[in-house]
């Protein structure tokens, strides 16, 4: 039997995802979430790092905006990595296989594409 590595989070974008392309034109799209929690003495928040690959990050990257709520799920992942100093750095990140957009008006039209809608 394998392992089980499954995350579901939901919480709001910290800023504006970041979109960018590997060397083999590939998209990933980089953006963290707060995720508020409470207990009986304290609060606070949890920010956790998210990465997307391909078609779904390039909707990651036109479509999510600072302050969004999301939900997504996928693999939590960590990595280590040498910085630009030279020190080797880790990452703990969730690699997002699906993302569903939960704010009611996600979707903000901009007012020419209001002006092009036709009823």
């Amino acid at each position: 039997m394998t392992g089980l590595n499954r995350s579901i989070l939901a919480g709001r974008l910290v800023a504006d995802p970041e979109t960018r392309y590997t060397k083999n034109e590939k998209p990933v799209t980089h953006f963290s979430l707060a995720i508020n929690w409470k207990t009986k003495d304290k609060k606070g928040a949890d920010f956790i790092k998210c990465v997307a690959w391909n078609g779904l990050a390039k909707v990651c990257g036109q479509y999510l905006k600072k302050g969004k709520l999301v939900a997504v799920e996928g693999r939590l992942t960590m990595r280590s990595y040498k910085a630009k100093d030279g020190q080797t750095k880790s990452a703990t990140e969730v690699v997002v296989d699906n993302l569903q957009m939960l704010d009611s008006k996600f979707f903000e039209k901009t007012s020419q594409e209001k002006d092009q809608l036709v009823f």
